[in-house]
């Protein structure tokens, strides 16, 4: 008996085999996308312009009860959007569950889940997709596509 809880526990072992580690350009494309979630969330508006390719965009769909509601527009667009708000609330969005994709080192995808926190306390809950683009100056962002669902209350 012992011995086939050992073989178990090897073939699972084996099965699951050693996590696979970022690379450098992984890392940055993460590091990327974290910077500017943590300086959108500190209301850094006037810095988010600097991440986006020209004609970036915005693409959520969120569910909102009885339905699903998509909207689509320019980080432009966007952005004015953010700094007409005049009390803006300050949150954070921590990243799990991260996968990063990079083809021919210009082109990256970052998915992830994610939680909107304030206060300790989460609002929302979604998906997070990013598409990235490598330039003279590093990695923009070209895509931000994400769900929103509200967290139970």
């Amino acid at each position: 008996m012992t011995k086939t809880i050992v073989l178990a526990w090897m073939l699972v072992a084996a099965l699951a085999g050693p996590a696979a580690a970022q690379t450098a350009d992984q890392k940055a494309v993460q590091q990327a996308v974290e910077s500017f979630l943590l300086r959108l969330g500190d209301h850094k508006f006037e810095s988010l312009a600097s991440d986006f390719t020209e004609k970036a965009l915005i693409v959520v769909t969120r569910q909102r009860e009885p339905q699903w509601v998509t909207t689509t527009q320019t980080a432009d667009e966007w952005i004015v959007g953010l700094k007409k708000n005049t009390s803006p609330v300050t949150f954070r969005e921590p990243l799990t569950n991260v996968k990063v994709t990079i083809d021919d080192g210009h082109l990256a995808f970052l998915r992830a889940d994610f939680q909107v926190m304030r206060d300790g306390k989460a609002q929302s809950h979604g998906v997070d997709q990013f598409t990235l683009v490598r330039d003279a100056s590093g990695w923009k962002i070209a895509v931000v596509a994400y769900t929103s669902t509200p967290s139970p209350r």
